[in-house]
Order: structure tokens, then sequence, then C-alpha cells
């Protein structure tokens, strides 16, 4: 058996590693056996949603391993340093070691929770991410980054920690909610965005076949969003330049799920209600026009995605910005579309601009 027999792109930062692509979830056990000769012992971190679907199909190619699963209660708030002191209790009650293997198995949450714990367990262990939400397949599982929330902010203590391989099973997606399907699209429209004029054209042109979940334009969709955040991570692994673009939205995003402190509001529809925000801050600064400001508004609508939140205090998420990543010098950096298809880094843009656009996102 070869690992060639698996369709996949690769990932070529400074530890490279393979996206594989419509993989199934049994045959991640024979990769597992190619891959690593000194593997007993495997630790699968998941929900128990998840695990209820997915789990004992992963276990049939793990029969030769020492197997434990340990499920994590479901939501944004789980990314806590309580919940990572309590997977590391577990994990040394069953003899995890330096030569365990994590399976990160589920979405964005159990990804950065499981991923954050694989790289400081013992001063880190391996890692395998198999996302199974449309979010983690096209985002979230790429590009090694890691991170639990802090009272001040979501992810503000984290790491870069690549894992040995994304193991991506498109038949994943067909059990997810539309409202995880939302997540997913939010990120992948923002790909189109920044980097990809064809695929937010894709996007327009198929809507109706993408609500339908045809099979082969999933596959597409998940296949085209994947490759720009691969090209992009691929270019610039630790965020020093243009990897800070795949931030789009997040800024305005981040800071309204921690004001609403991770309740009422997804981040898929953060992201969404961000991107808006960002938008009409571009338009103001003159790099959208507002024939592109209003084609961005709606496909965003055009899947069901927010545009608009209610009863927010615009002041409050201004200060939540204060926290952002990203800022530099007290300077807020924000990620805005230059077009459809191309975006910039701008460190000019004043409170009051920031405020002007939270203002139009805010009913």
């Amino acid at each position: 058996m070869s690992l060639a027999k698996w369709p996949k792109i690769e990932v070529t930062a400074d530890k490279p590693y393979p996206i594989f692509l419509g993989s199934s979830l049994k045959e991640l056990g024979d990769y597992i056996h190619l891959r690593f000769e000194d593997l007993e012992h495997i630790l699968i971190i998941s929900h128990q949603v998840v695990a209820d679907l997915y789990a004992e199909p992963l276990k049939q190619g793990l029969l030769d391993y020492r197997v434990d699963q340990l499920i994590v209660p479901a939501g944004e708030t789980e990314k806590s340093l309580e919940r990572l002191s309590q997977l590391t209790t577990a994990a040394l009650s069953w003899e995890a070691d330096r030569k365990t293997l994590v399976i990160a198995l589920g979405g964005g949450v159990i990804g950065d929770l499981a991923g954050f714990f694989a790289s400081v367990f013992m001063r880190g262990i391996r890692l395998i991410q198999v996302p199974t939400t449309l979010l983690a397949q096209v985002d979230s599982s790429i590009g090694g980054k890691v991170a639990v929330n802090h009272p001040a902010g979501k992810n503000i203590l984290g790491a870069f920690y690549p894992p040995q391989a994304v193991w991506t099973d498109f038949s994943t997606l067909e059990s997810l909610p539309w409202e995880e399907v939302e997540n997913g699209l939010a990120e992948s429209i923002k790909h189109a965005l920044i980097a990809d004029r064809d695929l937010f054209e894709f996007f327009e042109k198929e809507e109706k076949r993408i609500k339908q979940r045809e099979k082969s334009i999933w596959s597409e969709m998940v296949t085209r969003s994947s490759a720009v955040k691969v090209k992009i991570v691929s270019q610039d692994e630790r965020e020093q330049g243009v990897r800070a673009l795949l931030n789009l939205g997040h800024s305005f995003g981040h800071a309204l799920e921690t004001e609403m402190n991770y309740r009422g509001i997804t981040h898929g529809q953060g992201v969404s209600i961000g991107i808006m925000a960002a938008t009409y801050l571009a338009n103001a600064k003159g790099l959208l026009t507002i024939e592109e400001v209003d084609r961005i508004k709606r496909l965003l609508n055009s899947f069901g995605l927010p545009i608009m939140i209610k009863e927010q205090d615009p002041q409050a998420l201004l200060q939540r910005m204060q926290a952002d990543k990203k800022n530099q010098g007290g300077r807020k950096i924000l990620i805005l579309p230059k077009g459809i298809g191309h975006a910039i880094v701008s460190k000019e843009c004043t409170d009051s601009e920031i405020l002007a656009a939270w203002q139009k996102v805010i009913s």
C-alpha cells in the first residue's frame, strides 16, 4: 500500500503536512500504519454527537492500537484552561506519553482545543486533525493554529502547532445541520473575497446546488476553498505577512463573539457580520464600489448568513477590538476587501471609522 492512493494537497511550510481530501474515515488507520512505526496509544478527542456518528468507523482501522476516547461538551466556552486541565488529567489516567497520537475528531472547537492540548502536553505530542464540519474542513483544521479562549478575548492563548496530517472525509458533511453549514460557508466566502474571484462567482452561480447539498458541488467547494487556505498558509505559516488576510471579518466577528460571551451567535455568524462591517469600512475608504458592497451583501443573504446584529453597543464592541492579536502599538490592524478577490492589511483605520462600520451592522 502506498501513500499515493489518497488524493491530497500539501502545506509546504517549515513543517510540511498533507491535507487528504475525500478520504474515508475507515482508511485513516491504513495511513497511520504506514506513517508511524513507533505508535502504541491513540487518544481521540471529540464531542458526543460527533463520536456517536463517526468514532466507530474511525476505530475500525485502529484495532492494532490502544485507543482511548475523551468526550468534551459542545460549545465555544469549552475552549478554556479549565477544560485543558481536565483533558490533561484524563490523558494521564490513560497513561498517555510522548509517543501518544491525538486525533481531533470534530469541528473547529475540537480542533482548537485538542490541538492546543497536543501542543502543550509533555511539551508537544503528535496530532492528526479529522475535521467533520464544513468550517473545519475548509479553514480551521488547516494552518496549524490552535488555541483556547480567555475572558479578555477569543483565542488569546494559543500556538502554531502543525498537525501530522489533516484527514478530510466529505461524507461527514451530510449530517450537518444548516447552521453548521453556514459557519463553513462564511469562511469559504471569506476565502473567495480575499483571494479567488472565480470562487466568489462559483458561489453566486451554484447557490441552488450548494443548498441542495449536491455531492459533486460540495466536493468542489471544499477542495477549492481549502486550496486558497493552503496556498496562503504555505507562503506565511506564522502570520507575519499575507496570512493575516485570512482574518477578514474576524476582528469584528471575534469582538462580537466575546461581547456576547459566545452565546446566541455562532462563529460563522460573527464572521459574516464582520465581513459586512469590513465591507462597509472598505467602501468608506474607497476600496469597494457600492455595487460590490451590494454584491457581497446579496451573496451572504442568499445563504441565510446574517449581515446585521441587534441591540449591541458599538462603543463596547470597539473596546473589545483592543484585544485583537493583530494590533500593533495600540493601533487596530484590520483586513479590508479591495474589490472582490483581493484584500489588504489596513493600519490606518480610525476609531470613528470603525464605529461607523459597527453602526451600519447594528439594528
